[in-house]
């Protein structure tokens, strides 16, 4: 997405960072376009905001990765501390595009559930070519998301035409 969204003059990102391992006091950090971290106040006045709340490996190597880091933040995801509150502020007239996300694990469908919370939608959510199971189908019914048809790399391929 950091490619497809290259071209783009008014966007950042925000990312999902592990607070235990770092000794952090906030739940995410945010970077610009061109991938150097940025007070999280500048969110708030980007076009597009690619959110990655599992963290990512680029700019700067921050994962969300042991049980205990998703403990901490479904512990405090309820009141929404753990969402950036540009994410919140856009949601509520938004939907969500969820790119290379399965929903095969109860704790990611629960993350994502309380990441649309108070979201308007449409959501939808490019999976892969892998079959989803009988729970994600369950998952993407439930919660209103519209699966799109063929794998990631076919849809960048036609997001950056």
């Amino acid at each position: 997405m950091r490619t497809a969204l290259a071209e783009v003059f008014d966007w950042g990102e925000i990312q999902g960072i592990t607070r235990a391992a770092i000794g952090e006091d906030r739940w995410f950090r945010a970077y610009d376009r061109k991938g150097a971290e940025a007070p999280i106040t500048d969110a708030g006045g980007w076009a597009t905001v690619l959110y990655k709340p599992h963290g990512a490996v680029a700019p700067a190597g921050n994962f969300l990765l042991a049980d205990s880091d998703y403990v901490e933040v479904l512990t405090e995801i309820d009141i929404q501390g753990p969402i950036p509150g540009a994410v919140r502020l856009r949601r509520q007239g938004r939907g969500f595009l969820f790119l290379g996300c399965r929903f095969h694990d109860q704790l990611l469908r629960t993350y994502a559930r309380q990441i649309m919370k108070r979201s308007r939608g449409p959501h939808f959510a490019v999976m892969g070519d892998d079959v989803p199971t009988r729970n994600e189908i369950r998952f993407l019914r439930g919660q209103g998301i519209i699966p799109v048809a063929g794998g990631l790399a076919d849809f960048v391929t036609e997001l950056v035409a």
